[in-house]
């Protein structure tokens, strides 16, 4: 099964490129890697279907693999795509060379969610990871339709910035920060982005016609999809009656404790980057209040599951 393809989208804008500042190493230095409990909701649902397959999925947006490698460990074959230049080699090199999966059960793809080459009807899970924000949403969601069998799985998944908890002077200083990030990130791309993050994702909706089951999964978020929310910029919910909607509490697999250079480390694999310079004076506030200590912080994170219809 092992295919490498590359994109003909010449002069086309995508999300989380090298050019914006897109940074893999401190991606996976700083950012949460995805814990078994979030694989564990996954194949959970996937799994309660009668008519459950494990034989393609479909990791779309994967950029360096990183959910590549669990659903490998499930799945006969995966499929590894990404619009960017150099991200599947990148998601090669992990999957491939690092980690030993067989070449065989892997197929490469560099093209964008919105019009795959993968045959229709012919997976049996996909995972959107922390990349909807920078897709046209309602085409993206028809075509994962057109991709999967019936009866297949759709994962999307989106983690927010980290709030920090218990203490209100440091979660102060930094919402200010990520407040000057969302002054500092205009533009049609990012507005797009933040009108879709800001929601919690509940401004994407699945047609009737065409999905069923939804289950909307919101971890860390205090009963409110608000922890989403980092400025105006929003766009109005798209939920359907029939859906399902659970909140999930102190998950320790989504909380840390960490200092002030894990903050700016994580703040670093947000695109557009902005220089720690060009804060200064929010990072020595920070450092004053926190004063040498750390804090513990939550990650909110909302985990969307649908099931194509037949």
């Amino acid at each position: 099964m092992a295919v490498t393809t590359e994109s003909k989208s010449e002069g086309l804008e995508f999300g989380f490129s090298v050019s914006e500042g897109a940074d893999w190493s401190k991606y996976l230095s700083f950012r949460p890697l995805y814990p078994q409990s979030f694989f564990s909701h996954m194949f959970a649902y996937h799994s309660q279907k009668s008519n459950a397959a494990y034989n393609i999925a479909h990791d779309v947006g994967a950029g360096c693999g990183i959910a590549s490698l669990t659903l490998a460990s499930r799945f006969k074959n995966v499929i590894v795509s990404d619009p960017n230049n150099g991200y599947t080699t990148l998601a090669r090199k992990l999957l491939v060379e690092d980690s030993g999966i067989a070449e065989n059960r892997l197929t490469f793809l560099q093209e964008a969610a919105e019009k795959s080459s993968v045959a229709s009807a012919n997976v049996d899970l996909i995972a959107a990871c922390e990349m909807m924000q920078w897709t046209d949403t309602a085409v993206v969601v028809h075509e994962f339709g057109r991709e999967l069998a019936i009866g297949g799985t759709l994962v999307m998944t989106y983690y927010s910035r980290p709030r920090i908890t218990g203490h209100a002077g440091a979660q102060k200083v930094w919402k200010a920060i990520w407040d000057e990030y969302s002054k500092r990130t205009q533009g049609e791309l990012y507005d797009r982005a933040f009108e879709i993050v800001n929601s919690g994702f509940q401004c994407i909706g699945f047609p009737d016609a065409e999905w069923d089951n939804i289950k909307r999964i919101y971890i860390n978020c205090e009963g409110s999809a608000e922890h989403f929310k980092i400025d105006h910029r929003i766009r109005a919910k798209n939920i359907r009656a029939d859906e399902e909607t659970v909140w999930v509490e102190g998950d320790e697999n989504w909380s840390d404790v960490q200092g002030i250079d894990w903050l700016k480390g994580y703040l670093a694999t947000w695109v557009p980057k902005i220089e720690e310079s060009e804060i200064q004076h929010l990072w020595d506030e920070l450092g004053l209040v926190l004063n040498g200590e750390q804090a513990r912080i939550e990650t909110p994170v909302v985990i969307v599951l649908a099931t194509k219809k037949g």
